[in-house]
Parts: structure tokens; sequence; C-alpha cells
């Protein structure tokens, strides 16, 4: 067990910088540091096999060195093929040596790896990985997948930077699609609506995207208004939740944020990047902007709450939202005097409920796997009921393709990168 340092160690080294450069303290390479600490026999070997990524390490970069343990969690490491191996391993390398005690309670930092083949990414600069400073002094790691690794032992100085030993592997981010059947599958009414409209296809080839999704509820409770839109009209409020990789940002005013990022390269709006009254230009109309509103903790756009930022996926980030965002309503503000019961930006017809009661909209046009039946929808289905649901033809499933059954869980799917071949062989 690691002690932590001194608050007034701690003060200084805040002070001098937030990004340690060990370049003036030659220790070892880097196997021999691992070599002197227990439970790395999985990651040394790996290290030892895979020269070509850490011989030639750059200066300052941090390795996050899962232990023993961390492998075990996987279950299933030993079916990786060797091209996700040197993913997973080049993504537990960030291009800058960062001291864990440099970082300050209750803060993130957004660290650029070493992770650039677009095979896998599609992040300009290098995929991410979070690290946040939990209040008891723990500094823990968030991956794809909401993976989550602890940091053990920190700031192994080698010749080429710092070591940090973590007690989870780091996963590598997937596409949308299989982020939300596998880790977030609140976000599946979002993806199926994509497939609806054949706006996956749309964004093929995207990369840096800033993605506001709404969670399932807010699909159900606009269930009646979403079956009375043809398709032209459902597209365009679905690409107003997304913000494409070439769009800039501009703020009228702004408030502190207590993360930060470590890269200067990024395209995607993470949470630290979403400023009081900032907008961000959409897929919708041209740009049509949304408008961010921080107000305590909380953090709006338009009068959507986002519930949980942040999420990585293969070519940029979602943040999941507690409501749909409307184009026709674009100057839709939170009531921050009761930030947490915020209206819909639609009129509610039929049924408003939420949760079971309500079919989940747009579930039956994902794609089937080798695991799900291979039955198309109903004509019923765009508006929100799964085949034989009993629900009614709508003028929303006009001319959109039904459910299709590809046998692979991530094959071609995800907004902006088509990666089935890589995942098939996982």
């Amino acid at each position: 067990m690691v002690l932590p340092l001194p608050a007034s160690a701690a003060l200084v080294a805040v002070a001098s910088t937030l990004l340690f450069s060990p370049s003036a303290v030659l220790a070892a390479d880097v196997e021999t540091v691992l070599a002197g600490q227990a439970n790395l026999t999985i990651f040394r070997g790996l290290v030892k096999n895979h020269t070509n990524i850490f011989a030639n390490l750059p200066k300052d970069v941090t390795v996050a060195a899962p232990d023993d343990n961390a492998f075990r969690k996987v279950g299933n490491w030993g079916a990786y093929n060797e091209s996700r191996v040197e993913a997973t391993l080049k993504y537990h390398i960030l291009k800058q040596a960062i001291a864990m005690p440099s970082i300050v309670k209750g803060d993130s930092i957004w660290a650029s790896t070493t992770l650039t083949d677009e095979t896998f990414t599609n992040v300009t600069g290098g995929q991410q990985l979070i690290l946040t400073k939990q209040p008891d002094g723990r500094v823990v790691f968030t991956s794809g997948f909401a993976t989550r690794g602890t940091v053990l032992v920190e700031d192994l100085k080698f010749d080429n930077g710092l070591v940090q030993i973590i007690d989870s592997v780091m996963r590598v981010p997937e596409t949308l699609e299989s982020t939300a059947r596998s880790a977030y599958t609140d976000l599946t009414s979002f993806v199926g609506a994509l497939y609806a409209t054949d706006l996956m296809s749309e964004f093929a080839g995207a990369k840096d995207l800033t993605i506001f999704a709404p969670r399932n509820a807010a699909f159900q409770q606009l269930a009646g208004a979403l079956s009375a839109m043809d398709e032209p009209m459902l597209k365009r409020v679905l690409r107003y939740h997304i913000v494409p990789g070439n769009s800039s940002s501009s703020s009228s005013s702004s408030s502190s944020s207590s993360s930060s990022s470590s890269s200067s390269s990024n395209l995607t709006h993470y949470s630290w990047d979403l400023k009081n009254g900032s907008t961000l230009a959409t897929a919708a109309d041209g740009g049509r902007p949304l408008t961010i509103t921080r107000f305590t903790n909380f953090v709006f756009v338009n009068s959507a709450e986002i519930i949980q930022p942040d999420i990585l996926v293969a070519n940029g980030l979602v943040h999941m939202v507690d409501n749909l965002l409307n184009p026709d309503r674009a100057t839709a503000r939170p009531d921050v005097a009761s930030p947490t019961a915020q209206s819909p930006v639609f009129s509610l017809i039929g049924a408003t409920a939420t949760g079971t009661a309500v079919p989940t909209p747009f579930a039956s046009y994902l794609p089937c796997t080798a695991n799900c039946p291979t039955a198309q929808p109903t004509a019923g289905g765009a508006a929100g009921g799964a085949a034989g649901d009993g629900a009614g033809a709508t003028s929303s499933n006009a001319g959109v393709a039904p459910a299709r059954c590809t046998g692979l869980a991530g094959a071609g799917v995800g907004i902006g990168l088509a990666v089935g071949a890589v995942i098939a062989g996982w």
C-alpha cells in the first residue's frame, strides 16, 4: 500500500506543474522497473514480447500496468487476437507523464494515448483515457465500456517516464452500438433510431463526434410524438443530437471548470469543455446550435440535463441526456429553480408514462446478433413497438430499413467506424 504524500508535498507538486516530467532523472528501462514489483508477470511478458511497442517509447510517457489479477478479471484475455492485444497495450501508454499526486481531488484529466490505429479508433490525437482523483485520494482510470481501474502503486520512475500499476485492464472503446448493447443499455432507443433512419450510414467515416444521446425513458415518453413524425423530420431531430468533429464552439460567457485535459488537440467536446453559455454547431440544418448551461453541479444542453457525461466510444464520446432535443426549440433553457424536472420540448401525444408500460421505441431496428431472432420488425416498430407487440403502422416507419441479422455483435456498426472484422476476431 502506498501512503499518500503529506499535504505540503502535494501542494508543492500541484504548484510546480500538472504534468510531471522525469526526463532529467533516468531510473531504468520499463522491464527493469516492472521486475521489481510483485504480481506483474503477465504484463511483464507482454512488454518483453512486444518490443515494437515498448523498446522505443518516446520521452515523458505514462505506462498503466495492469497487475496479474486484472488480466484474470478480463476472463477472455487468452482469446484476444494479436491486433487487439497490441491495440490494448498502446491504449495503456499515455502520451504525457502524469504524476498521480498532481491531480487535485475531484478533478479529472483526459489523456491521449498512443492508440491511433484507425482500425480501432477514430479520434484525433489518440484514443483517450480519463484519470480521476477520488475524495479518498485514489486515482481511477476510466476507459471504454465504463471499465475502471484503481491505481495501486503510483509514480514508478523509468527512463521514459512513469509507471502506474492498476487493478483492471483498460478496455479499448468500441462502437456506439456495441457500447449501448453491453455497457449503457439505456441508449438502445437512440441507436435503434439511427438505424431506422439510416443515419448510421450517413455518418460512416466521421471522427471526433460528440453525441448527446437521450436515454430510453425520453423516447418512451415521446413515443406518440415520434410516431407522428415523417422520416425527414425524425432525421432532422436525430442530427440535432450530433456535433461533428470539425465543428467549433463559441462562448458568450463561461464558468471555470474543475476538470482539465492534458491534450489541446481534442476535437470532441468533453464535459470539462462544456462552458456556461457556449454553443455547439450540430449536424442539423447546416449547424443549428446547441447551448450549454451550467448551474451549480448541473450541466444542460438546451434544456436537457446531462445525466451521464463522457462515455468513450471508438470515434468520439457520448453524453447521455434526459430529454430529446428539438431543433425548433433551440432557445429552450432549463428552469434552474427546479433543475431536475425539465419538461420535454415536444408536445406529448398519447401515452406519456415511462417504464415497462410503454415499449421501448426503435428497439426492433437494432441489427440482430448471432444470438437474437431473425424475425423482422412489424410495421409499428419505428413507433416504439418490438416485433409482434401489437402496435399499428405509423408514418415514421415509411421507407426505413428493417432490422438486419448481421451475425456479429459489432459488425459494421457504430457511427463513423466500421470495425466488424476486428470485433469478429476478438
